[in-house]
């Protein structure tokens, strides 16, 4: 195994290692916040206000339609919701401060009609009912005294409409699964690819630092082997011939400039020379040594 491939098997180790850690850490946060985490329950109770039964056919048909403008039913919710009502339901109902802690009430209006309602969450639905029904009866006695022409019926109490809200530890702990699944992944390839980065920049720098490397790194069309032979030369290639600054070469282009015919003796070459004349082409050969042969 290469020191490449065995650098890459630990990258990949110690990235899972890192993502599986991570995943981990999640998951159990997750497990803790579903384990820690409390269930809410919801009660609501509904009031409808009309006007006085007391009141004649022609007197109810006017307070009606006072009442369909919608600010009476308005004024009588936004008293409702005063918090003294509710402390007051629980002092009554004398619920423990850890009971009290999480009990909140909101009174509000169905649009468009004159039916208030009259919500408590609380920490269990027991305390969410009571605390609702206690809140209506406080909010109705009072409204009673308020506006002789209007009254407050109950439409119906909180008992048995408590109902849980707000995420259920079976779906925090499903929900911390997936994000861990999701975070030890990321971290896994974020692990990776950050030592894959450090250790070429350390070969990097190694490579750089190293001189033995420098001739590795030559251009190996520059490096000429003492030892192997000079390529031989083309005749008809112009690049190829002779060098006249070297010595061999140049003798053998003074050669080829000044031929000497090695057959023809030495002589003064005056037209009177008979031993020019005696042989045959004497002239001719004298005619071919030219002026050098003189």
């Amino acid at each position: 195994m290469t020191g490449r491939g065995r650098f890459a098997r630990r990258e990949v180790r110690i990235s899972v290692l890192a993502g599986v850690v991570a995943a981990l850490l999640v998951v159990v946060a997750g497990a803790g916040l579903a384990v820690l985490s409390k269930p809410k329950w919801t009660a609501e109770s509904v009031l409808v206000v009309l006007p006085s039964a007391a009141l004649d056919t022609s007197d109810s048909a006017a307070y009606y339609e006072t009442l369909s403008r919608g600010q009476i039913v308005a004024t009588f919710a936004e008293v409702a919701d005063n918090l003294r009502f509710q402390d007051q339901a629980e002092q009554n109902l004398q619920l423990s401060d850890a009971q009290r802690a999480g009990v909140t009430t909101t009174v509000s209006v169905v649009p468009d009609t004159s039916v208030i309602l009259v919500r408590t969450t609380a920490g269990s639905a027991a305390v969410a009912e009571q605390v609702a029904d206690a809140t209506t009866t406080l909010a109705t006695t009072y409204l009673a005294g308020l506006s002789e022409p209007y009254r407050t019926d109950l439409v119906h109490g909180a008992e048995g409409t408590a109902t849980a809200t707000g995420t259920s530890p079976l779906v925090l702990l499903a929900l911390s699964v997936v994000v861990a699944l999701i975070v030890g992944v990321g971290v896994q390839q974020a692990v990776y690819h950050l030592m894959v980065t450090m250790r070429s920049s350390k070969e990097r720098k190694a490579r750089q630092s190293d001189p033995a490397d420098a001739t590795d790194r030559a251009d190996p069309v520059d490096a000429v082997d003492p030892a192997l032979p000079a390529l031989p030369t083309d005749p008809t290639d112009p690049a190829g011939a002779a060098d006249p600054t070297d010595s061999a070469g140049a003798a053998a282009a003074a050669g080829a400039e000044h031929p000497v015919d090695a057959d023809v003796p030495a002589g003064n070459g005056s037209p009177g020379d008979d031993r020019n004349d005696a042989r045959p082409g004497g002239r001719a050969q004298e005619s071919m040594v030219g002026p050098h042969g003189r």
